[in-house]
């Protein structure tokens, strides 16, 4: 071994405080690095039942996995440097030219590399199957068997990125260590900050950017604007809070200092004067804390709120089991629908031969159409073009007959009057009133239900849902035929469909493949072998599938990344904690030895720190705060119609979080006391 080996080890050794954090975040980022990958890349877990969201959610997760690591490592390197300038000061003052500095951190940055990218590697196959497990268990489907994962395909790439962004990073270091000065080098852990100015160009852009981001969270009010918005306002609030915690940390100090019967107290005034000096370096890496502690409980409260949310989903969108129609169309495209009697004996026959046992059986036959609904008026879309997607509406109509068969109650209606029910009402549109004129014909709302006898499935629906009752078939029929005048080739058919309840749910989706197989062969035998076939078989266990795949994988994703955030605030707050000690014992003792108790010391530490590491976890909470009703709207595109269930979560998550903050908080802070004592 060289003998610049041997000093990186040996300096590894000493420097143990500061080593062991860097080498054991970089192997927890490879770690789930490798997890991610190897989840992106394995057949067998894509092929199992609900795992086809599993890769393209995984790919995500590892792109978004690799920007955070190049941050925090870049941030690792950013401290260490800082705090060992002057150690390479006293090598090159002691004779050892640039050059053997440079080969020293060579050795120093191969051992750790080396050291944490084999280990995270080694965790990573160890846990991989632990993995596996857990997220088919989230999918509610059986374990995948077998361990030959472990292939280049997923080791190679994983170590490779992590080994270039190693070495990127002592590029930067040594290109650094090149342009500075021996006297720098001695200097360069202890040089301290003028006192910064007011930044007043950054305050101002600070106070527009959150408050920009801020009105946009607070007033969006459509799903699909919601979505649209949402990284917009995600921007604005980022940037707002970096040059708020620059900018805006400095004006409310000084604001702090000219209050005299504040600031003249021996707690009061060390703290704020500390803080001023050194607040550009620490408001950046509080920003830092806040933006990854929002993110902490954005990815787990919003993961966790689908995943618990998802029976309450499928009992809203499907109160039956099942939704059968079919149709056979001609030549020109007109299909001609079977009646529900005939799709109920298909049903039952099959259900009957796959020993599946009907509960009961609820005859739809309604009109499907989409309009814009404006100015009470009901538009087609080529009838206008002043419309924004708030105004999108889908429109369920039915008979006054049909609506008394199904909920055994009378409406009594005029013939140019109607009843509405708002089904669905994502934009916060209120009860449609007074009149509304279809297809030129006026209508008067003879009253607004509170419940809409069709079990119609409105899964994933951005837009408003209204059911209309109509005082016979012949008002029906006339809607219907000036629907097809108006829309043409996309003209809607009238629906009839059978929904179908079972008296064993589970044994009825243990055979879904069978009666659906059934369906399809009864039908083709009464259409025969040329006919084409509209079909169309809707289940909750398919429905359930679907989303247990999409909600499942996100929740995995979403505790994985959490937990990398969370990770990423600990060390932050780590390395902060030995920076500031490091910076504070000097000034503490200069304190003791011109009069200050050591017990008002500690109470002026004690301050300093609660400030310094609380004040991020309120911004977080605030943010959340803010974006709750921006969140609440992309849920309902996700299907998550339960605004309680999400406060549930949000709330629960972040008193967790806060738990988990304020033991990191502890754990450190004695880091910080030992070096400041």
């Amino acid at each position: 071994m060289s003998l610049y080996s041997r000093m990186a080890a040996q300096n590894i050794r000493k420097n143990a405080r500061f080593f062991l954090p860097r080498i054991g975040t970089e192997a927890g980022l490879v770690t789930c690095f490798y997890i991610m990958l190897t989840l992106a890349l394995d057949d067998r877990i894509s092929h199992v039942k609900g795992g086809n969201y599993i890769p393209t959610f995984m790919w995500m997760g590892t792109a978004i996995l690799a920007l955070l690591s190049v941050v925090l490592m870049l941030y690792i390197n950013r401290f260490l440097m800082k705090q060992r300038k002057r150690e390479f000061g006293v090598y090159n003052v002691l004779g050892m030219e640039k050059r053997h500095v440079g080969r020293v951190l060579f050795f120093e940055n191969t051992f750790s590399s080396l050291l944490s990218v084999t280990g995270g590697l080694l965790v990573g196959m160890l846990f991989y199957k632990l993995c596996s497990l857990l997220i088919c268990r989230l999918l509610q489907t059986g374990a995948v068997a077998g361990f030959y994962y472990v292939t280049p395909v997923t080791v190679i790439p994983t170590a490779a990125f992590f080994l270039l962004l190693d070495a990127f990073v002592f590029l930067i270091n040594r290109i650094s260590i090149a342009l500075m000065k021996p006297v720098e080098l001695l200097q360069g852990g202890s040089v301290g900050e003028k006192e910064p100015k007011t930044r007043w160009i950054m305050l101002i852009l600070g106070i527009i950017t959150l408050g920009t981001g801020y009105f946009i969270a607070l007033t969006t009010k459509s799903p699909l604007e919601a979505l649209a918005l949402f990284f917009l306002a995600v921007l604005l609030i980022i940037i707002g809070t970096y040059f708020l915690f620059v900018a805006g940390s400095i004006f409310v100090l000084k604001a702090l200092r000219r209050n005299e019967k504040f600031y003249y107290s021996p707690q009061n005034m060390p703290a704020v004067a500390g803080l001023i000096y050194r607040m550009k370096q620490n408001a950046v890496g509080l920003a830092s804390i806040a933006i990854l502690a929002t993110g902490v409980l954005v990815m787990i409260s919003t993961t966790v709120t689908l995943y618990a949310g998802m029976e309450g989903v499928l009992d809203k969108n499907y109160p039956h089991d099942l939704y059968f129609e079919a149709g056979i169309s001609d030549d020109e495209g007109h299909t001609e629908y079977f009646s529900t009697e005939e799709l109920e004996s298909m049903l039952r026959s099959v259900a009957d031969k796959n020993g599946v046992k009907i509960k009961s059986v609820e005859q739809n036959e309604y009109l499907y159409a989409a309009y814009l609904l404006k100015d009470n008026r009901l538009y087609v879309s080529d009838e206008t073009d002043d419309y924004d997607m708030t105004d999108v509406g889908n429109f369920f109509f039915i008979s006054q007959d049909t609506y008394r068969r199904l909920s055994g109650e009378n409406l009594d209606l005029k013939q140019n009057q109607i009843a509405v029910c708002s089904i669905y009402n994502p934009s916060g549109i209120k009860d449609v009133t007074g009149t509304l004129t279809i297809h030129g014909a006026a209508y008067v709302i003879r009253q607004n239900l509170y419940h809409y006898p069709i079990s119609a499935n409105y899964l994933a629906s951005s837009f408003a849902c209204y059911g209309v009752v109509v005082y016979d078939e012949e008002v029906l029929n006339n809607i219907y035929l000036a629907q097809k005048v108006a829309n043409g080739r996309y003209a809607s058919e009238m629906t009839r469909r059978i929904a179908v309840s079972f008296a064993d749910y589970e044994k009825a989706a243990e055979a879904g493949n069978s009666l659906d197989a059934g369906l399809r062969a009864a039908l083709r035998r009464i259409a025969g072998d040329d006919a084409v076939i509209t079909y169309s078989l809707d289940t909750r266990w398919k429905a359930k599938e679907a989303m247990l795949g999409m909600f499942g994988t996100l929740l995995f994703l979403g505790v994985l990344l959490g937990t990398v955030c969370l990770f990423a605030t600990a060390l932050i707050i780590y390395y902060k904690q030995i920076s500031e000690g490091y910076e504070d014992r000097n000034r503490f003792q200069i304190m003791e030895k011109i009069g200050m108790s050591r017990q008002e010391v500690r109470r002026t530490i004690r301050k300093q720190v609660l400030l310094v590491f609380f004040l991020p976890l309120a911004v977080a909470g605030l943010h959340m705060a803010v974006v709750f009703p921006l969140l609440t709207g992309i849920l309902r595109i996700l299907m998550l119609f339960s605004v309680k269930l999400f406060v549930i979560c949000t709330l629960g998550t972040f008193a967790v979080f806060g738990l988990i903050y304020t033991l990191i908080y502890l754990g450190t802070s004695r880091t910080y006391y030992q070096i400041v004592h």
